[in-house]
């Protein structure tokens, strides 16, 4: 009887070991860049299999959350203690494992992949449309590595053709051009390369209860400038520009010879970008921070700003041109690399915790310091309402440094003899990232949304020379 059971007692105890070790390895399992069967791929299993990897970088995320808690009295302090001992401070979510930020870094990298093979595909929004890849085009793309931003990189990108994105609404204000002479005076692109964004909360106490303060900041930059590209960028858009003023059957007038002719309001005499002559403005809007490289096409200068913009210029040349009847028009965009997120700021007894975030996210907004355009004479405008989003994977943000309290040993130790003391610990955390800008991509996806606002304005400018 004895000998009957050994067998079966063998398997009741090693068939769970057994189970457990391949659901581990299954766990563990690598998502490959590319899988067999993704040359069948139609675009909504692309598009589903995106949304997957979404789901996969969001969980392995390392940037979003900062630590944030407040003790108080002996009881908040032992509280602190135990949850220190933990490495979960209470209160904040844990961060995760090392088996998911490898996964997360795996997942961009796949999704980086279905974004290219999408777009060869010719995709649409919503997973509709598509066309067939023969092995060999297939095969490029597979074998494709991101390339860096460089001239060569972005000409075939630059040469593609261009799909414009729904712009209904995002952009309002009238030009009023009927009957007038006009030329374009400056034509203005940014470029975000860098900035920060923040988060904190005031440390604060009650009866019995006190809670320290939390910081969190995420600081990113582009590690390497190429100005050359982002020239070819903006001289391509200036070029696309132009295109579709002539479509529209609009003919502004050459702008020396017009400035030689009648002078101007705002002369152009400050210097853009030039290769080995980068020029850079820095914007702050509260809990954000972006750093521009100012670029215009090439040959060409922009106007000087101050705090007020433009400001007043030339006022004789203005009543002078808006008896001849002549205009000008400055044009200012901002092509954004980051999205950017905070919880702001408050008191600790109510937001027990700061967070901020720095991710891949294009967009093109007006630039920070100006209108979308202006002119000159007769100071018409158009704005845009908020950002215009240009869908796609372009760039991998890597942690590259930064400082955790809770990660700190001088850090734990001060907090936990300032939790000992009945008050609450004041928790930092900095992160510093790099961002790589897949050359390609970004030339691509920045051409889309400059092109979209192109024919935008381009439409407005028509509309103004028709109007009663």
């Amino acid at each position: 009887m004895k000998r009957s059971d050994s067998p079966r007692r063998l398997v009741r105890h090693v068939l769970p070991v057994v189970l457990a070790i391949g659901a581990s390895c299954a766990a563990a399992q690598a998502i490959e860049r590319v899988k067999a069967g993704d040359a069948e791929l139609d675009c909504a299993a692309i598009a589903k299999e995106t949304q997957a990897m979404d789901g996969f970088i969001a969980a392995g995320a390392t940037t979003e959350k900062n630590a944030g808690s407040g003790s108080g009295g002996l009881f908040g302090a032992l509280g602190a203690m135990v949850s220190k001992a933990s490495q979960q401070p209470a209160g904040e979510k844990a961060p995760p494992d090392a088996d998911a930020q490898e996964k997360a870094t795996q997942a961009q990298a796949r999704k980086g992949f279905l974004v290219r093979l999408g777009s060869a595909k010719e995709c649409q929004p919503g997973g509709q449309g598509g066309k067939q890849l023969t092995a060999e085009q297939f095969q490029q793309i597979a074998q494709h590595a991101p390339s860096p931003l460089t001239v060569a990189a972005i000409q075939p990108a630059l040469a593609a053709p261009v799909t414009l994105l729904p712009v209904d609404g995002l952009v309002e204000g009238k030009l009023d051009m009927k009957g007038k002479r006009f030329y374009i005076a400056e034509f203005r692109v940014l470029f975000d390369i860098g900035g920060q964004v923040s988060a904190n909360t005031r440390g604060s106490y009650l009866p019995g209860r006190d809670y320290g303060s939390t910081r969190a900041k995420v600081n990113y930059a582009v590690p390497q400038i190429d100005v050359a590209a982002f020239q070819a960028i903006t001289d391509k858009a200036w070029e696309d520009f132009q295109a579709r003023l002539t479509a529209a059957g609009i003919k502004p007038e050459d702008r020396e010879a017009f400035e030689r002719e009648n002078g101007a309001i705002y002369e152009a005499t400050e210097e853009a970008s030039k290769p080995g002559k980068p020029v850079f403005i820095e914007k702050n809007y509260g809990h954000a921070e972006r750093k521009f490289l100012v670029m215009a096409p090439t040959g060409t200068k922009v106007h000087a700003r101050g705090f007020a913009g433009l400001g007043a210029g030339n006022i004789g040349k203005r009543i002078e041109w808006s008896k001849s009847n002549l205009e000008a028009l400055s044009i200012s965009v901002a092509v954004n690399i980051a999205a950017l997120e905070s919880s702001g700021s408050g008191m600790t007894m109510i937001k027990r915790g700061s967070s901020a975030s720095a991710g891949e996210g294009m967009s093109i907004s007006m630039a920070p310091d100006t209108l979308l355009v202006q002119s000159h004479a007769h100071t018409n405008i158009l704005r845009m309402n908020g950002p215009l989003v240009v869908d796609g994977s372009f760039a991998s943000f890597r942690e590259v440094g930064g400082y955790d309290t809770d990660k700190d040993a001088v850090g734990r130790t001060m907090g936990l003899l300032t939790n000992l003391a009945g008050m609450g610990a004041n928790k930092t955390r900095r992160t510093d990232t790099e961002v790589d800008l897949d050359g390609p991509a970004t030339g691509r996806m920045a051409m889309q949304g400059l092109a979209t606002i192109n024919q935008a304005i381009a439409d407005r400018i028509k509309a103004g020379l028709s109007s009663p």
